[in-house]
């Protein structure tokens, strides 16, 4: 079936002027462990896509986590632009104008098929979309399995223009995709204890490095709009262990082979992928492939993405292919999954929303990515390095970004490989970065309203319980 996406990617002489547009998201997917870096294969698909597309080595979300990332992705904004960045009310309001709404004033129909969880309609996803359907249940995250037949069927009953956004959490814990996708790179570490973590989305973020920390339980709150989502504050725990508490020391085997069902999860993603596309014709359908954010895989300590923003976390894939877009070219230029939407829109002859910053793929790169996460930290990367500063105080517009001390927002200074610098021997090249994150969010039109309000006692209470910003 590749073969025949493969034989119709040649594009025309003239590209139509309102090509189809397919937009997939493959959840938690961080760039390193796909077949685009150059290492273990674990997405031949998304690689024969770029070769007959374009990619980029250098493409970063703006935000570590689902909500957030989605949000942007949608309207071409920082997650700031979009709703106050409160984790316990954040929600994509129905006024903003998302990529599916200006195609669909385009006279574009319009339809996403999602894994839930966060890309939800209670969240406001299903802005845009004249279809929506995202799995049932509210903690569920779905599979391509469950996403990309529905999409398929959606567009076989179409005449265009017409847009798709599919959707799945293949990649995201618990790491066990099914049947023979379970093990594809053999059962080496495959301990009891490590297939328990593997299946167990609340377990294995009981790991701080290569231990496992039986006894803490992570804290679940209810966001306003109804959904179970898990509390920041259990990102700081100490990795060391208290007096008396129980721990495990997983080998360096174990922690191989969960790193091994990880990719797993994206080489199954990848078939689900490859499966889509051979119901593609790139000659009149523009196809992107994006991850919302990556996974850190203990790489700083944690498996999860939510808990710091490093290239784990927001180094992703990006891969365009169809009209105006191919030749197999690989771009190194820095950018970031906001330009998605103008990007799209500009293939579509569609008005860019007034306020959107920014600018359409194809160009030089930027000078700087930028990202906000979950854990109340920003992060300006200009291609050398980064800088990340923590509890900046986001949901109150950042008054100290600029004036505290360097250290008591724990700043993390890495080099171009992303290690870790010295920050007084580095003074210079941190108090530079700095001031471009000053200056990015002093030019940034922040949101003055959460995406679903909340009364004041509530969200006092949320953030006493240490909800965005940390607990005294």
């Amino acid at each position: 079936m590749i073969a025949v996406w493969l034989a119709a990617c040649a594009a025309p002489p003239t590209p139509p002027a309102q090509p189809n547009v397919v937009l997939v998201s493959m959840d938690t997917v961080r760039w390193d462990h796909t077949s685009l870096a150059g290492g273990r294969d674990t997405t031949p698909n998304l690689a024969r896509l770029a070769a007959v597309g374009e990619s980029w080595s250098r493409a970063y979300a703006v935000a570590n986590e689902s909500l957030t990332s989605h949000a942007a992705l949608f309207t071409g904004r920082y997650p700031s632009e979009v709703a106050v960045p409160d984790y316990g009310s954040f929600a994509l309001p129905s006024s903003a104008t998302t990529l599916a709404g200006a195609l669909r004033a385009n006279g574009y129909q319009t339809a996403a098929f999602t894994g839930g969880g966060h890309v939800t309609a209670t969240f406001g996803f299903d802005n845009g979309f004249d279809t929506f359907w995202s799995a049932p249940g509210d903690t569920r995250f779905a599979s391509f399995f469950d996403t990309v037949p529905r999409a398929a069927a959606w567009t076989e009953a179409r005449t265009g223009p017409w847009m798709v956004f599919v959707h799945g959490y293949d990649a995201h814990s618990p790491y066990a995709p099914r049947g023979a996708f379970r093990h594809p790179w053999g059962d080496a570490g495959g301990t009891e204890l490590v297939e328990a973590l593997a299946a167990d989305p609340l377990a294995v973020e009981q790991l701080r490095g290569s231990r496992w920390f039986p006894d803490r339980r992570p804290e679940d709150f209810v966001h306003a709009a109804g959904r179970t989502l898990l509390g920041t504050d259990f990102y700081r725990l100490p990795a060391e262990p208290a007096p008396g508490e129980r721990v495990v020391e997983l080998t360096p085997a174990e922690v191989a082979h969960l790193r091994d069902h990880y990719d797993a999860g994206v080489y199954y993603a990848d078939v689900w992928l490859g499966l889509l596309l051979a119901r593609v014709d790139l000659r009149d359908t523009l196809v992107v492939v994006v991850a919302d954010h990556g996974e850190d895989l203990l790489d700083h300590g944690y498996m999860n993405h939510r808990a710091g923003l490093w290239d784990s976390t927001l180094h992703v894939p990006l891969v365009v292919a169809g009209p105006g877009f191919g030749g197999g070219v690989v771009h190194d230029g820095l950018v970031d999954l906001r330009q998605v939407l103008p990007t799209v829109l500009a293939a579509a002859g569609a008005r860019v929303p007034a306020g959107v910053t920014a600018a359409p793929l194809g160009g030089p790169g930027a000078d700087a990515v930028y990202a906000e996460g979950v854990m109340d930290a920003v992060r300006v990367d200009d291609g050398h390095g980064s800088l990340t500063l923590a509890g900046v105080g986001l949901a109150r517009g950042a008054p100290d970004l600029g004036t505290a001390p360097l250290e008591a927002l724990g700043a993390e200074l890495r080099d171009a490989a992303g290690d870790a610098v010295v920050l007084d021997v580095h003074a210079d090249r941190a108090g530079a970065l700095r001031a471009a994150l000053v200056a990015w969010r002093a030019g940034l039109p922040v949101a003055a309203e959460p995406g679903t309000p909340l009364g004041p006692e509530v969200r006092e209470a949320l953030r006493a319980r240490g909800y965005w910003t940390p607990s005294p």
